[in-house]
């Protein structure tokens, strides 16, 4: 705005004046500002409809073909948890554990100190058959083996247990990989011969008659692969997390078992249903936002921030003539599936999503393969709203054509409110100069009429 002054000669209020002034040269302003507050609100009320938009389609996700195809799996032993994932089938299955996987892990003879050099001589290592690794440990005390064990980039570790007798100090090399594959080979020679093992021959670590240790490297366990028998068939596996022997169906064996362990896989209904009605409340929320966005209030003859926009309910129209459209199940004991209704689903009239629980579970129950057609199939439900939706929120979609020319308005708005305020500031700053100059005038005319005053008075002495 221009410079504030009051007459300072005649008394003329020119800040009033020009205030007032204006007030009403400002009114195009106000108006701008009134339409910019519109387009503003609009465009939040697009961002608010994006965002169910997309939390409708993360709801669809779980109703994918794999979605509806969930299981659930319970096992009746500890030694044995199950879990089922993508491809498991229902089943029953007896599984009996006799034996996990274990690591390879060995026991030196005992030292009387961790830090003394044994002497001169030679000492490799090699895991699984691989090649051999020959150490070269600072000195040849058990704390500088095991060092160079641990440096030596192999899947193994090594340590130095105390037993507590007087020769109690002992080297403990261990696999890092359960397996029998994964064994342990030490090749010593000189002063480190009593360290060599070959998993070959084993010797296993156990005190004799008199209750003394072995003189010898020694195997305190085995390197083994674990064993199951599944209805009679029997499996090996390196590992003790088994995946390869039910498809879809991950074993995780913790101890053997003294009888089979009964293995359930079955349909998860609670994980279908629970989709399903996701996807119900994820498109009535939606619906309840556009109906709020687009209202009339008859009452206070006011709209809602999009009424008259027919962009939102050309959304949800759109949206729900695809949810409505038949899907052909190429199933001949699905026949009956193909449309939501068959399952339960059905629309109110004012177009909320409503299920009925006793026909969904009836659907889940004796017609899960139907279902899961209707929605996860090339041209099921699920997937055809899936395209429909990525097409409506992309880059170049009709909400960001939508939300493009609202910022474009408010851009353009922007731009005329600069240009008007710019006008003003000069329309101000004429109307004070033209107050200055007429301030200036009354006061020189006040002067003149000071002075002719005073002229008369001096012509007529009282």
């Amino acid at each position: 705005m221009g410079i504030s002054a009051s007459g300072l000669g005649s008394g003329l209020d020119i800040n009033g004046l020009v205030k007032q002034l204006m007030s009403a040269e400002a009114r195009p302003v106000t108006a701008l500002k009134t339409q910019q507050k519109s387009v503003s609100a609009r465009l939040s009320a697009y961002g608010q409809l994006s965002s169910a938009l997309a939390t409708f389609q993360q709801a669809l996700k779980g109703l994918s073909s794999g979605g509806l195809a969930a299981v659930s799996a319970t096992s009746s032993s500890p030694a044995l948890t199950v879990t089922a994932g993508h491809g498991a089938l229902p089943g029953s299955y007896a599984i009996d554990v006799a034996r996990i996987a274990q690591s390879h892990k060995l026991c030196s003879p005992g030292y009387a100190s961790a830090t003394a050099d044994l002497g001169s001589g030679s000492l490799s290592i090699a895991v699984g058959g691989g090649e051999p690794l020959m150490l070269a440990p600072a000195t040849h005390s058990l704390n500088d083996i095991a060092a160079a064990i641990n440096g030596s980039g192999l899947a193994v570790s090594a340590t130095v247990l105390h037993d507590g007798s007087l020769l109690g100090q002992r080297l403990v090399v261990s696999g890092k990989h359960t397996g029998a594959a994964n064994a342990i080979t030490l090749t010593g020679s000189g002063a480190l011969a009593s360290f060599s093992y070959d998993p070959a021959l084993p010797r296993t670590f156990s005190y004799d008659d008199g209750g003394n240790p072995p003189t010898l490297m020694s195997q305190t366990q085995a390197a083994q692969d674990a064993q199951i028998m599944i209805d009679g068939l029997k499996i090996t596996s390196p590992a003790n997390t088994v995946s390869s022997a039910i498809a879809g169906v991950t074993l995780q064996l913790t101890q053997s078992t003294s009888t089979p362990a009964n293995v359930q896989i079955t349909h998860d209904s609670a994980a279908v249903r629970s989709a399903i009605q996701g996807f119900a409340k994820a498109w009535n929320e939606l619906r309840t936002l556009v109906s709020t966005q687009t209202a009339y209030n008859e009452a206070t003859q006011t709209g809602a921030v999009l009424h008259g926009d027919a962009g939102p309910r050309t959304v949800l129209a759109q949206l729900r003539a695809t949810m409505s459209a038949p899907v052909t199940i190429p199933m001949a004991n699905a026949s009956d599936v193909g449309r939501l209704a068959d399952i339960g689903i059905s629309f109110q009239k004012d177009g909320s999503m409503s299920i009925s629980d006793t026909r969904l579970q009836t659907a889940i129950d004796t017609r899960l393969t139907g279902l899961q057609q209707l929605f996860g199939s090339a041209g099921g439900v699920a997937t055809r709203l899936g395209r429909q939706l990525t097409d409506m929120l992309a880059s170049d979609g009709a909400l960001a054509a939508r939300t493009g020319g609202l910022n474009a308005t408010l851009r353009g708005l922007g731009q005329r409110e600069l240009a008007l305020q710019a006008r003003l500031d000069a329309v101000e700053s004429r109307y004070r100069q033209q107050f200055t100059r007429l301030d200036a005038a009354l006061t020189r005319m006040q002067g003149t009429s000071q002075w002719l005053s005073q002229q008369l008075s001096a012509l007529n002495p009282q």
